[in-house]
């Protein structure tokens, strides 16, 4: 699981887990889910510092 931020400023952007999101909100996403974003768009939706890696429970 990951929890990441999204870019201040961002409209409408689409996660694989199929939700809609606007810039600023916090995800919890699947190690799936994540991974099948791109690299070049992680870099350009997530805030660099508030991707983290969320320990399983």
């Amino acid at each position: 699981m990951y929890s990441v931020t999204l870019k201040a400023g961002l409209i409408d952007v689409v996660l694989p887990n199929g939700n809609r999101y606007q810039g600023g909100d916090i995800v919890i996403l699947s190690a799936e889910q994540y991974g099948q974003i791109p690299a070049s768009t992680r870099a350009a939706v997530f805030s660099a510092t508030a991707v983290v890696p969320v320990p399983a429970s």
